[in-house]
């Protein structure tokens, strides 16, 4: 029995380490993670080019702007790649190839559209980036890696502390309460987030350690992972000799009619021309299918339809299972955190699961300073650093994001150095929070403060994007810009209810009084 006990308590001393010490990393993390959920329609929200009307992709006459592409004598003539309007939610058509910059067009006029480049806007990408330490570069993918390698831990002592210890919390203090949300979501929600956080282990400190244990199995030879696994994850084809006898293509969208008669469970993504305006010319359609996710649509397993674009006879039907699986695993660890090709259903269904992760982490850090808190019942509130910067990086995060959303539709699209004036804004404010729980010794009315400015801010970004866009509500829906009118709808709703939580917090810890310490001695 004694050693049962013992046991239990190293463990809880374990798991209660682990907690504090990566709890905030985490939590950010996880935090801008949910944004890098809904990445691909945050990336057409913030670029005016791309609002858009919707067209239907077996209706676009694609031939007239790959000429135009053409015409460019700097453009290379082979193995062009066309993207469809719709792929990760871009309503525009892009035409590109591995050597040049993209070329974007409105498919519905043929006309060439701006393509914002990172200094004009980085919003989406600004936040995925941020989602594992890369504006830290190497040291913040490192730490954020590791951090998700310590959480490994956090969730398996969490599981073995669930299931042999009896966690009843019927009493109703502050204490219990927390305890309580914090062992209940993750009771439910620790599946997938465990998923989640091994793939991002994986990802972070995988892809990073892999250049030098890919030095070190060759001998030197391979300089990176490709040059060990690539010809099996990535076979390469052998080229299509060109005839040199010009022939006239069929028209891009007969050919994807085409591909949808032949594989009518593919949602078409991609188009690579092959010696195009050549008779050997040939076109690789790119597709995903959703019926069999997890194994295809992502880095390594694309299903693809080839046809001559001449005759429209089909050459190869290269299917979803028509692969090893190595490719398999490859695909399905790199899907469960990208989720390549799901629809925005199942993404916001992922995103609020990882938000209730977020909320499990946040409360479970309030447990840990309500216990410490405890020490100074009836005397005077308890007053941790650690509780003012989790305040600031968990709550205080809130404000300075919804800035971002703020500034993106408020700051010229012409401003010189407009991304870095997003950015710097964006971290100034984020610090000013920081000051202000220390400021404000009541974390409680700070954190009421942070919810209820955050959420104004957020709903004054949706104002501002219809103001300057000249798109209402009903001319995105009528027009079929579904997307933007999605992502302004949950960044209103978002904001609201940031504002009723900013309501509803009480003013203050109702065991004690706000204090703050004088001396030194009464600190203690």
């Amino acid at each position: 029995m004694e050693k049962s006990k013992l046991f239990k308590q190293r463990l809880f001393r374990l798991h209660i380490a682990a907690g504090i010490s990566f709890s905030i990393i985490m939590y950010l993390a996880i935090f801008f993670g949910v944004f890098a959920i809904l990445l691909p329609y945050i990336k057409t929200w913030e670029k005016p080019s791309r609002y858009i009307e919707k067209v239907d992709i077996t209706k676009i006459d694609y031939n007239p702007m790959i000429n135009q592409v053409l015409e460019d004598p700097n453009f290379p003539k082979n193995n062009i790649l066309v993207t469809l309007p719709g792929n990760m939610g871009d309503p525009a058509l892009s035409i590109s190839h591995r050597f040049t910059k993209a070329v974007a067009f409105n498919p519905k006029t043929q006309e060439k559209i701006a393509n914002e480049d990172k200094t004009q806007s980085h919003l989406a990408d600004f936040l995925n980036e941020l989602h594992y330490g890369q504006p830290l570069k190497i040291i913040g993918r490192l730490i954020f890696g590791f951090v998700a390698v310590g959480t490994l831990s956090l969730i398996i002592t969490g599981l073995i502390l669930i299931t042999i210890m009896k966690f009843k919390n019927k009493s109703k203090n502050q204490q219990a309460v927390f305890s309580k949300i914090h062992v209940k979501i993750f009771t439910w929600a620790f599946l997938p987030f465990l998923l989640i956080t091994i793939s991002g282990a994986v990802m972070n400190v995988g892809l990073i350690s892999a250049g030098p244990m890919s030095q070190i199995l060759t001998k030197g030879e391979a300089k990176a992972i490709d040059g060990v696994v690539g010809t099996v994850l990535f076979p390469q084809s052998k080229p299509i000799e060109k005839i040199n006898e010009k022939a006239v293509m069929l028209p891009l969208n007969v050919l994807l009619t085409k591909a949808k008669e032949i594989n009518p469970q593919l949602d078409l993504k991609q188009v690579q021309l092959i010696n195009w305006n050549d008779k050997s010319a040939r076109v690789e359609i790119i597709g995903y299918n959703p019926y069999k996710p997890f194994l295809n649509g992502g880095i390594f397993n694309k299903p693809t339809i080839t046809l001559s674009a001449v005759t429209g006879d089909l050459i190869k039907n290269k299917k979803v299972m028509d692969n090893i699986w190595p490719v398999f695993v490859a695909e399905g660890l790199f899907f469960l955190h990208f989720l390549f090709g799901i629809d925005i259903v199942s993404r916001i269904i992922v995103a609020l699961l990882m938000t209730l992760c977020a909320i499990a982490i946040g409360f479970g850090v309030m447990l840990w300073l309500e216990k410490k808190a405890k020490k100074y019942e009836n005397k005077i509130t308890f007053y941790h650093w650690v509780g003012k910067l989790s305040l600031a990086s968990m709550i205080g995060v809130l404000p300075a994001t919804a800035v971002l959303f703020l500034l993106q539709w408020s700051l010229p699209f012409n401003l010189e150095d407009r991304v870095l004036w997003q950015q710097g804004i964006f971290y100034n404010v984020w610090l000013f929070t920081l000051f202000w729980s220390f400021y404000r010794i009541n974390s409680y009315q700070a954190s009421k403060e942070f919810f209820f400015s955050a959420g104004v801010i957020f709903i004054l970004s949706v104002f501002i994007n219809t103001l300057n866009s000249n798109f209402t509500p009903f001319e995105l829906i009528q027009q079929g810009m579904i997307n933007i009118f999605n992502v302004n709808l949950c960044l209103f709703l978002f904001g609201v209810l940031l504002i009723y939580i900013g309501k509803k917090l009480p003013k203050e810890r109702k065991e004690a009084k706000v204090f703050w310490p004088k001396n030194k001695k009464e600190l203690k």
